[in-house]
């Protein structure tokens, strides 16, 4: 996986071999730095693309003051770090209502694994699921409330050690409080009401 160390130790059947070896620039490892030593290898290897790298360790092994002419290439994959690409600020929802979201990552083959917490004064407990949630969400309050969803994302047998947090506003049921029987009126004259409710800015 990207940032993790490649260590690879070189043997021959000839005794007394000793090993060079060197590893050309390639744009998104290291910084498009090449490198070169002998014997084994103990680099740290960071893939800066969205997809899978191969590195290529040419090795010439010597003994006895012979050379073999020829090399071998030692390759190894490099797994990207996969992140999310998605938004983590999805459009919010009224209670009651479905919460679906789907992950995305400019990673092939990445798979989404998320837990959410129980929060005061929403009715769900907490729960744990991977890809799209496609959740009913109720706000049981009269303010709208942040429901978060904690992201990991891996492919290729790498994850991603930071996490994402989506955080979907869940909007309450808007309720009247006002009176339903106001007072009588006389015929002929006006009917005055002010509804009212305890939701801010209800209409």
């Amino acid at each position: 996986c990207s940032g993790t160390i490649f260590g690879y130790t070189p043997t021959s059947n000839t005794s007394g071999a000793t090993y060079a070896w060197t590893r050309a620039a390639i744009t998104s490892i290291n910084g498009n730095t090449g490198g070169s030593g002998s014997g084994s290898v103990s680099e740290v290897l960071t893939n800066s693309s969205t997809s899978p790298v191969n590195v290529t360790y040419v090795y010439t092994v010597s003994a006895n003051g012979c050379t073999n002419a020829s090399t071998y290439s030692v390759v190894v994959t490099v797994n990207p770090t996969p992140v999310l690409t998605s938004t983590v600020s999805p459009a919010s929802i009224c209670s009651g209502s479905t919460f679906s979201y789907t992950p995305t990552s400019s990673t092939s083959g990445a798979t989404y694994a998320w837990s959410r917490a129980a929060v005061a004064g929403i009715s769900n407990t907490a729960a744990t699921g991977s890809g799209n949630p496609n959740e009913t969400l109720t706000n049981t309050t009269t303010a709208p409330i942040n429901v978060t969803y904690v992201y990991t994302v891996s492919a290729n047998g790498c994850t991603n050690a930071g996490t994402y947090s989506v955080v979907v506003t869940v909007n309450p049921t808007p309720q009247l409080t006002s009176t339903l029987s106001p007072s009588a009126i006389c015929s002929g004259t006006i009917f005055g009401y002010t509804p009212t409710s305890n939701t801010s800015g209800a209409t």
